[in-house]
Formats: structure tokens, sequence, C-alpha cells
């Protein structure tokens, strides 16, 4: 029936080529057409933790991935190591083997950002930003203004929850929602980092965890939407100023191809609506900085390109070149 009334309205000629086209295409982004404007998937990190979980000095760090290829990254910190009381810190510091770069509380929130903003103004190799990664709790519990306050851009940090129901479309509806009246108070780019490699992570543990051959998981108890939700999610994100992020992580479950049919079928429908999203290595360790970050292999398939990740770019620039003109400093435009 559904065919007889699409030949109805379109002639079957017409019919024909359009089924032939296969799937939706990702639509264009304006201001895209120029490549040689655009930065390449795997030139952009968008998720480096660069204070206190760093092994090396600041400039050193950035240089690893300078050397890998970086030319946009964003510099941030968990947020709620802050909170750590010094003897937490020094304790904490020792067992992970970490040099200890900084103090907690808001002493520490300006230091970090200091070192970030002296890189921001020295570094002519590399465009960087500064931010925090914030645990996604913390949109039900409440929110540490004056830290947020000095952030160019924030990630929500989407847990596994390995102790309880793994991500899925409900929760990141919610997280939206949530992210977006935020973003009322705090008027800076946000992001939603590893939501679907999280949900792979809990539901792969918990198999794991009851002996269970993880070859026998299917592409429907990996899926995280239900239907009608990435409509939703969708209708929160486009044209906006929150982003999704494909994670590093990606990687390594996309060898499984279950997993890799149930990702496609969950993220490639959000580019195709219009959704913009972010790439990054969420580096931690020097060890994995090292390694050659090659996005390409699993965002194209999801239908992830430089057009629809180099939006947040743009618009960061945008944002501190006109913080720059409000202070009445034009030749400024560099710096946060």
């Amino acid at each position: 029936m559904r065919m007889r009334a699409v030949i109805a309205t379109c002639g079957f000629a017409a019919c024909v080529a359009a089924f032939a086209q296969g799937p939706a295409a990702v639509p264009p982004v304006p201001g895209t057409g120029i490549a040689s404007a655009l930065f390449g998937l795997r030139e952009m990190d968008m998720h480096i933790h660069a204070g206190m979980e760093r092994e090396i000095p600041l400039n050193e760090w950035i240089d690893a991935s300078v050397k890998d290829g970086r030319r946009v990254i964003v510099l941030l910190d968990h947020l709620e190591l802050y909170r750590k009381t010094p003897e937490e810190y020094q304790a904490w510091a020792k067992e992970k083997k970490f040099p200890a770069w900084y103090t907690g509380g808001s002493a520490g929130h300006k230091a970090l950002m200091a070192d970030f903003d002296a890189a921001i103004a020295g570094r002519k190799d590399v465009i960087l930003f500064k931010g925090w990664e914030i645990s996604e709790d913390e949109l039900d519990t409440g929110l540490e203004e004056a830290p947020m306050r000095m952030a160019e851009v924030i990630g929500w940090h989407i847990s596994p929850h390995n102790v309880g129901d793994p991500p899925d479309g409900t929760k990141l509806i919610k997280r939206i929602q949530q992210v977006k009246e935020a973003q009322k108070r705090f008027p800076v780019p946000m992001i939603l980092y590893h939501p679907f490699t999280m949900r792979i992570e809990n539901i792969q543990r918990k198999a794991a965890a009851k002996g269970r051959d993880l070859k026998t998981l299917t592409v429907d108890e990996y899926r995280f939407f239900q239907p009608g939700q990435q409509e939703q999610a969708a209708s929160l994100l486009k044209g906006g100023s929150v982003y999704i992020e494909m994670a590093s992580a990606s990687a390594a479950y996309f060898n499984d191809p279950i997993v890799r049919e149930a990702m496609i079928a969950d993220i490639k429908p959000l580019a195709e609506m219009g959704v913009q999203f972010i790439v990054s290595t969420d580096k931690h360790h020097a060890t994995k900085g090292e390694k050659s970050f090659q996005p390409e292999a699993y965002c194209a398939p999801c239908g992830i390109t430089p057009e629809n990740t180099n939006t947040i770019v743009r618009e960061l620039l945008a944002q501190r070149a006109r913080r720059a003109l409000d202070r009445g400093a034009p030749d400024s435009a560099a710096k946060p």
C-alpha cells in the first residue's frame, strides 16, 4: 500500500529513482562549502584532560597531540577532582602517579585556567580552548557556578552507571533538556560526552560478570534508542549549541560487527537529521595520546564528517572574538 501511494504521488519513474538512492544523506551544513576552511576529523580533539590527570608539563602534553596532527584542542579537567581535601588529593595523586599540579577549590580552578590561558596566548601552532568536564549527576543535584563561569566550553560526563541501568535514549533526552536549561545560565557551547560508548561498556561488563559470551549479545540489546527517540533528540539538538561526542573508544567497539551495526543504527540517523557532533581522544594518559588518532574509520560509517563537526570550532572562535571586542581589545581576538 505504501509503495502504491508513493507511485500515485510522484509517478513510477520518480519513485524508482527515489528508492534507488537508498537511505537519506547527511544534510549539508551551511557555511561548509569551502573544504580548505574546515578542519579534518583527526585535526580536532575536543576532549583532552590537561589538569590534575596530566603526567607531564602542559606544553609537552599539548606537543604530543600536535605532533600527531591536532590543530584544534579543548583542554579541560574533571571539576569534581577540585573538591578533594588536600589529604585526599595527595593520596589520589600518589596512587595514580600524577604530579601534584594543582590544589583544590577556587585556588585550583584559577591556577588551572591561568595555565590554560598562558598556553592559549603562547601557542601559535594550535588553537586551544578551555573548559570543564562535569558529571551529568550535577544536573540533578546542583551546579557549581564560579568555576563554570571560567569556561569557554562545558562537557557533561555521561556515565556508564555500571551498577545501574546503562545510558539510553530516555536518559539522553532528559540530559539534553537539562543541558539546554543550564545553558541559559552559562551561555557557552556544551557537549554530551561519550553517551553511546558508555552504554556499550555497561552492557558488556554486566554480561561478562554473569559469565555470558559477549558474542551472544544482540543488536537489539546494544541499541541506544527506542522508536521515535532519535527524532525527539534531534529536534532538541538541531540548530542549537549542544553537541554529541563520537568518542575514541568507538574504534575498539567497531571491531565487533554487532556493536558496529547498533552504533550505526543509533548515530547515523541523528547525523541525517542535522545533529552536530565533536570528535576527541578523551586523552588521560601520555601513552594514549601517543597513539595515532584515526577517527575517520568509525565516524564515516555513522555519517560524522568534517562538515558536522566544525560547527563548534566556529562557534567557539566567534565567541572568543566577540568577548575581545566587548573588552575593547579587537587585536586580542585569539585570547580567551
